[in-house]
């Protein structure tokens, strides 16, 4: 992820308490402690009113999000995908990233998971046929909160492809989401 890049994180989890998000970003960014901390930038959303200018990345102690706070509670994966895909532009002068984004579902509570979410980027083919940039499809891994950001740099700097971090015999999981697999 370039370093003025922002990675959004939605919360999708329907029953969080305030110290377990914050827990939840700790452990997310003790995976990131060799990266300057300018790079680590996590960026919490609980609204779908997107600021006016870049903002900052997201610091603990986290705000509460009880319900009514959180537009983002309940949402299934596509309509995360939705909300990404229909603010692309806003993401973009926002410098926050639509190729990647990480969820925190209600799953991940008991699991330790969070889920990294990539967007399909097609580039056409051999045959001198243009690629149509960022499309409407992605997938997700759910993978230990403390291995999201090294899955997410990796994939944001090319140096691995998501393929490399899932579990391809397991398929596609009940959720949507594909299993991690470890190095």
């Amino acid at each position: 992820m370039a370093s003025d890049s922002t990675l959004a994180v939605f919360i999708t989890a329907t029953t969080l308490f305030p110290e377990e998000l914050d827990h939840i970003f700790f452990l997310i960014q003790a995976d990131s402690a060799q990266t300057d901390p300018e790079d680590r930038r996590w960026l919490l959303l609980p609204s779908k009113n997107l600021p006016s200018t870049p903002p900052g990345a997201t610091q603990p102690p986290l705000p509460a999000l009880s319900s009514g706070k959180n537009a983002f509670a309940g949402m299934s994966l596509a309509e995360i995908n939705v909300f990404v895909r229909r603010h692309e532009d806003a993401f973009d002068a926002l410098t926050i990233s639509a190729r990647n984004w990480l969820i925190v579902d209600q799953t991940c509570l008991g699991t330790a998971t969070c889920l990294v979410c990539e967007q399909y980027y097609d580039i056409g083919n051999d045959e001198g046929v243009e690629g149509r940039g960022l499309i409407d499809e992605f997938r997700a891994c759910r993978v230990p909160y403390e291995k999201a950001w090294s899955m997410i740099i990796n994939l944001d700097i090319g140096n691995m492809h998501f393929v490399e971090w899932i579990d391809e015999a397991a398929g596609v999981q009940e959720d949507g989401s594909w299993k991690w697999l470890p190095f």
